[in-house]
């Protein structure tokens, strides 16, 4: 059974635009909007003010956030599919098991942020900042993560297969039993700075050079965080 939105919120935001909303929001400090499971599929949201806000479920796909602050919103399962979400703002954001393919979250913050089991397939994350993120069982095929920060990210089981990772930070990330066959702009001393490769899928002759410099990086499972 999908969530319900509250109607009012959900009135005041479609009829009342982003300059209504974001004057209600300011003063009235102490509602936590409830759109969850609406439908705001292509809507212009330009720094709309949706932070802490519940979008569980909603439908956001080709709708245009650019520099929304989203930060602590729940977007758990929501659709975000071809979204353009430039330069926003999702710090600590739950966007678990959310559907983003195609999304655009060029220059985002997403510090913090929780990505499990999201679907970010041939998503554009170029520039965005997803450091401490958890990505655990993230579809990242084919997608572009060009000057991407995902330091000290948990990227366990995480699929990056066919993406592109020119220039990413990967310093302290974990790749445990990450896909990263057939992935492009990915090399030794941009793994060598990660904090596990344990069960990690790799093309051969990559793989074969990592464990003759860094073995280490294939010994044992990082303990799980309680």
């Amino acid at each position: 059974m999908l969530p319900m939105a509250n109607p009012e919120h959900y009135e005041r935001l479609i009829k009342g635009g982003v300059e209504e909303w974001n004057k209600f929001r300011r003063t009235s400090q102490a509602i936590q909007p409830d759109l969850s499971g609406a439908d705001l599929s292509g809507y212009d949201f330009t720094g709309l003010d949706l932070s802490q806000a519940n979008l569980e479920g909603a439908d956001l796909s080709d709708a245009y956030l650019f520099r929304a602050n989203l930060t602590e919103a729940n977007l758990s399962c929501a659709t975000l599919t071809e979204a353009d979400v430039l330069e926003a703002n999702l710090i600590k954001a739950n966007l678990s098991n959310a559907t983003m393919i195609r999304v655009d979250l060029s220059g985002t913050g997403l510090i913090a942020c929780n990505l499990e089991g999201a679907n970010l397939e041939c998503a554009n994350l170029t520039r965005a900042s997803l450091p401490w993120g958890n990505l655990t069982r993230a579809n990242l095929a084919k997608a572009k993560l060009h000057l991407t920060d995902l330091r000290e990210a948990q990227l366990r089981q995480a699929n990056f297969q066919g993406a592109s990772l020119q220039d990413t930070s990967l310093t302290g990330a974990n790749l445990q039993e990450a896909n990263l066959q057939g992935t492009t702009h990915v090399s030794m001393d941009l793994l060598a700075k990660a904090k596990s490769l344990y069960q990690t899928r790799l093309d051969p002759d990559l793989k074969e050079d990592l464990l003759k410099s860094h073995p280490h990086l294939f010994e044992g499972p990082l303990p799980t965080k309680k």
